[in-house]
């Protein structure tokens, strides 16, 4: 009889052994690599008309998280957050638009994913992290002349000026010199024909560098953008030539350096 207890003994051993045994193989099985995802911003540079409505900043994710996640970024210096929430693969950062002439930079800098940091990690595209943003209304065209609208990075410490002069420059025909965030100019089909430049003059700047946008504005409604940079200290600066030749005007970008 004492052998016959015995054995459902041995046999209930054995099956606690096997059960633990179990349990460790599905702990190994459970454990899952870390999914990365990255997160990147669309554009680099965009020029969007002065409204009052916001711009929104498009931030793609290129596969979609089973959780939200958030992102935060700077917008000229101050810290944002926006989230991108479960199953898409974008987001946006809205930003005000309202000041004609105003540039603004935002700069992707952290992305955590919420709820499920186990399994799911996201970087930011070192690449496409940056964006920024001129906004500028450009003109209505006039047939009767070119118009021509310069704006500038940190307009609020930097104070540029718009000239166009003959070639080389020694006679100015339209100049504007206000303290706004840009500077607009008509060039009248009147004058006559020649060569021509197109001057941005650093009336006084804080930043060693700075980035210029000039939008033209054709007789027939043709608009061209050239952008560039300027250092600070040169004054009077090249940046466009054009020939005219009654309502035509040919556009040519030169590189930038001082004119004297």
């Amino acid at each position: 009889m004492k052998k016959i207890k015995f054995i459902p003994l041995i046999l209930l051993a054995i099956a606690l052994v096997t059960t633990s045994c179990a349990i460790d193989d599905d702990d190994a099985v459970v454990a899952r690599d870390i999914v990365t995802k990255t997160v990147s911003l669309a554009d680099s540079e965009v020029i969007v008309p002065a409204s009052a409505t916001p711009y929104n900043v498009a931030m793609l994710l290129d596969q979609a998280f089973g959780t939200n996640a958030l992102v935060e970024y700077t917008m000229d210096g101050a810290d944002g957050g926006s989230t991108i929430h479960f199953g898409n693969t974008s987001g946006s950062i809205p930003v005000d638009v309202s000041e004609d002439g105003s540039v603004i930079y935002v700069t992707l800098t952290n992305v955590s994913v919420l709820n499920k940091p186990d399994t799911v990690d996201a970087v930011i595209d070192q690449d496409n992290k940056t964006i920024k943003i001129i906004v500028l209304t450009v003109p209505d065209a006039d047939p009767n002349a070119l118009q021509v609208v310069m704006t500038w990075d940190n307009p609020a410490a930097n104070d540029l000026d718009l000239w166009i002069t003959d070639d080389p420059p020694t006679v100015g025909f339209e100049t504007s010199q206000s303290v706004s965030p840009l500077e607009d100019v008509s060039f009248s089909n009147a004058y006559p024909d020649g060569t021509y430049n197109i001057l941005p003059r650093d009336w006084s700047s804080a930043d060693p560098v700075i980035g210029i946008l000039i939008a033209v504005v054709h007789p027939d409604g043709t608009v061209e953008t050239f952008s560039d940079t300027i250092d600070a200290g040169s004054d009077f600066n090249y940046f466009i030539k054009f020939d005219k030749v009654g309502d035509e005007y040919t556009m040519t970008q030169v590189p930038t350096e001082p004119v004297f």
